[in-house]
């Protein structure tokens, strides 16, 4: 499609044109499959942020926990106060909330989340459309020059 949203008519492109069009859609449907993958990945971390928080909140002050440095290096830690926790809302950032505001502000994450993930589903279907035409213009283009060759030579020039 152009800038002004009219479609391109397909059978006016060359082979090689098609070619073109063809690898972009095909990186570009690369590109909107990570993103759907990294959006999916940050909604189930946030689900599971929120069932930690419930679980927390249960939890009675002085239970001992695990508490992670890292991905694999764990502490012993006791829990303070059930009524408070603190989230991480980004870039490094830690805002203390209560348990119900911790798990509302993760639903709401999760919601948002699901919601892009929609939108990125939707462009990768349109995409995956798109790229299915270019590549059956591009075959019937490519079956046409291989049974008449002739009629894609340049014609020659007479001495």
């Amino acid at each position: 499609m152009t800038a002004r949203g009219e479609g391109i008519r397909l059978e006016t492109l060359d082979v090689q044109q098609l070619t073109q069009i063809k690898e972009r859609l095909t990186n570009e449907l690369q590109s909107f499959s990570r993103s759907g993958q990294q959006l999916s990945i940050a909604a189930n971390k946030f689900e599971d942020s929120r069932e930690a928080v419930a679980a927390l909140s249960q939890k009675k002050e002085g239970h001992v926990v695990l508490l992670p440095l890292t991905s694999s290096v764990f502490v012993n830690g006791t829990i303070a106060s059930t009524e408070n926790v603190m989230i991480d809302i980004g870039t490094g950032y830690y805002v203390e909330m209560s348990a119900q505001e911790g798990q509302d502000y993760c639903k709401r994450k999760v919601a948002k989340l699901q919601e892009n993930l929609s939108a990125v589903q939707q462009l990768l279907r349109e995409k995956q459309g798109n790229l299915a035409m270019v590549s059956r213009v591009l075959s019937e283009k490519t079956a046409a020059q291989q049974q008449n060759p002739s009629s894609q030579m340049p014609p020659s020039i007479p001495e």
